[in-house]
């Protein structure tokens, strides 16, 4: 008996980990939709209930703009639960792609968060932060310079043409103001070398770069 009570949380705890995966997904791609629902694999999810809705997985999502686009699409299989036939919603017509799932995935890391040990299992939570990539890569290739905006090293420069293309890109607005924010733009971003976006996050809300180059300034005049 205590086993099944262990069982039902495990499936209460993952049912709620999917759902504010789903509710960060929509915000974090500007999803307009009025339900989501999340499955890392894509194969099958709860059933939807309130139109425009999506199905997400690790890579992309799908849209179904009305309940009956939903019950007719000849994708899914509807009954206690939605279905989706190997390899997921991302073989649907329709499904938009965010994420390469053949590409090593870059993320915003959140110095400001914390991990759990249960068992042999690890639990972390907000320590790779989800973002649109695409205005990442957009960021770096409209940028004039690769140089971090606040000490002005170079990767290029240190270590050769290897580096040429590396940086790291900072997201000004703090994670608990992102929450609310449904769009990056440009101004939003910073180019920052790993080791100024480390000493950015050192506090919670972040350093501004304002106060990072006074940081540095004062250490050059030394």
């Amino acid at each position: 008996m205590e086993s099944q009570k262990q069982l039902n949380l495990t499936r209460r705890q993952k049912t709620a980990l999917n759902r504010d995966k789903a509710d960060r997904l929509r915000k974090t791609w500007s999803v307009q939709v009025t339900q989501g629902r999340y499955r890392e694999t894509g194969d099958w999810y709860s059933a939807l209930t309130h139109f425009p809705a999506a199905l997400f997985d690790a890579n992309g999502y799908i849209i179904f703009e009305t309940e009956e686009a939903y019950r007719t699409s000849p994708h899914i299989s509807i009954g206690k639960q939605i279905s989706v036939r190997v390899p997921g919603i991302s073989a649907i017509p329709g499904y938009i792609r965010v994420i390469d799932d053949k590409a090593p995935q870059n993320f915003d890391v959140d110095i400001h968060a914390f991990e759990v040990t249960e068992g042999q299992k690890r639990l972390v939570l907000h320590l790779q932060r989800e973002r649109n990539q695409a205005i990442v890569c957009r960021k770096k290739e409209e940028a004039s310079s690769l140089d971090c905006e606040i000490c002005g090293f170079s990767f290029e420069r240190a270590y050769g043409n290897n580096a040429k293309d590396y940086c790291e890109v900072h997201h000004k607005i703090p994670l608990q103001e992102a929450e609310h924010t449904t769009r990056t733009r440009m101004e939003d971003l910073a180019i920052l070398c790993a080791n100024c976006h480390r000493v950015v996050h050192l506090k919670n809300p972040p350093y501004t770069l304002d106060e990072m180059r006074s940081m540095f300034s004062g250490f050059q005049r030394k």
